[in-house]
């Protein structure tokens, strides 16, 4: 059914549907024009009869009757029945087929042929839908005749059918012909927007320096790739210009953290007895955890513009997990976090030491961030497809399953937890896991655990 939605598939079957409105129409003119020639046939059939016999009725109605006697069986073959009534004497002639009741000169009929010389009518003769002329004569001696002539519509009803059957069989070829000339017509129509469509694909998962090539026709078609190569080209601008700030801010940012960091340190170093030793500390780690988020967004604005350079070459994984845990070590012994690791066998992957690292780290981080007062982590891994994907869970409050996306966005996390960071570091492991062709997953927890992400790198 979805395919049957498409445009392509609407403008056959609008095609189908007008050819075949345009064809009813078509057949219900030519239908009523042959039920009145046919009609017309009829009458002018019954009208001749009717006037051979008035003029035998002009030498007197026994002529009629001899002639209709002698005549009988070639009627009776031909479909045709009549019956001769006077107006007081009752019956003179009525043909030896027709069955009692049938062909009956009524009080309905003889009031109306008071008032008109002739009446038309339908009825069954012989089971058969008939043409019947009721015409009121004048005998010889003055007195009055009804005369009917019936004529069987047998062959008018088979022409009929005939007809309507012919009709049905050019209809289903037409209408189908018109939904194929449709589908082709159409499809050579949209064929340009595939090409769109492909290359807005590409410009998507390649970048926006890409443009969408135009055919010089000058059409809509060609209006729509011009307005959407000025609004990818304005997008591009813009985004470069977003880059150009995160770099520039970062790099800015960096030297005076740097040195408020080694001020504080120092200070430390010089002046452990001092009171105001504590303050010191909190400078020097807030001037560390600021010196963090501005490397996570130097990093995520050379991402964006392209500029990360992954060297690939196979590194233990392991070790950089034992790594991640060592730093981490303040989370689990403030919090009394229980560690539960399967790092046996762990394969070697491929990548870069260094950013590989950084997303290890990121994980482990938000993990022991998140977890509980005496919770548990636990990181593990598998391997499949080429693959490694290392496993890293908390038992604290699960994400929710429609906001795990929004949670690796930047500046983004899930509810209104303590102990937030700045929202940058989901998102710095998931660019770093499609540097190196990988992903980055949030999973459903599993053994009374409240959050996992999986990440996946190619294995070496």
């Amino acid at each position: 059914m979805k395919r049957l939605s498409t445009i392509r598939w609407k403008i056959a079957i609008s095609a189908a549907g007008f050819t075949l409105a345009a064809l009813s129409l078509l057949a219900g003119y030519f239908y009523y024009r042959l039920i009145r020639n046919v009609d017309r046939q009829l009458d002018r059939f019954i009208d001749e009869e009717t006037h051979e016999a008035e003029l035998t009725l002009a030498s007197g109605a026994d002529a009629l009757v001899e002639e209709l006697a002698e005549d009988d069986k070639i009627h009776e073959r031909a479909g045709v029945w009549f019956h001769l009534a006077h107006a007081t004497r009752g019956t003179l002639f009525r043909s030896t087929s027709l069955a009692p009741g049938e062909l009956l000169v009524t009080p309905e009929l003889r009031r109306a042929l008071e008032s008109e010389s002739r009446v038309w009518s339908r009825v069954r003769v012989k089971d058969l839908p008939a043409r019947v002329r009721t015409t009121k004569c004048e005998l010889k001696d003055g007195s009055f005749a009804y005369l009917q002539i019936a004529l069987t519509e047998k062959d008018a009803m088979a022409s009929r059918a005939n007809f309507l059957g012919q009709l049905a069989l050019a209809v289903v070829p037409c209408v189908l012909l018109a939904m194929l000339g449709g589908f082709v017509v159409a499809r050579r129509a949209t064929a340009p927007i595939d090409d769109i469509a492909a290359a807005a694909t590409r410009i998507q998962s390649t970048g926006l320096g890409e443009r969408i090539p135009l055919r010089g026709t000058g059409d809509e078609l060609d209006q729509l790739a011009a307005v959407l190569n000025a609004t990818f080209a304005a997008l591009e601008e813009s985004f470069a210009r977003v880059r150009n700030f995160s770099a520039s801010a970062s790099h800015q940012l960096k030297t005076p953290l740097t040195v408020i960091r080694g001020e504080a340190e120092l200070l430390l170093r010089e002046r452990p007895g001092d009171a105001d030793v504590a303050r010191f500390a909190a400078i020097a780690e807030e001037a560390a955890h600021l010196a963090r988020i501005v490397d996570q967004l130097l990093f995520l604005a050379r991402a964006d513009a392209e500029k990360v350079e992954v060297g690939l070459a196979p590194l233990g994984l392991k070790a950089l997990i034992e790594q991640g845990l060592r730093r981490i070590e303040p989370y689990v012994t403030v919090k009394h976090l229980r560690l539960e690791t399967r790092m046996d066998g762990v394969p070697d992957v491929m990548g870069s030491e260094s950013l590989l690292g950084t997303a290890v780290q990121n994980l482990l981080d938000n993990a022991a961030r998140y977890a509980p007062e005496g919770g548990r982590l636990r990181m593990s891994w598998e391997s499949r497809d080429g693959l490694v994907a290392l496993d890293v869970e908390n038992d604290g409050s699960p994400i929710p399953a429609e906001e795990r996306e929004k949670v690796m966005q930047r500046f983004s996390s899930a509810g209104d937890r303590p102990g937030q960071g700045a929202g940058l570091g989901l998102a710095v492991a998931r660019e770093i896991a499609a540097l190196h062709k990988g992903r980055l997953l949030p999973l459903d927890p599993r053994d009374g655990m409240g959050v996992r992400f999986r990440l996946e790198v190619p294995r070496a």
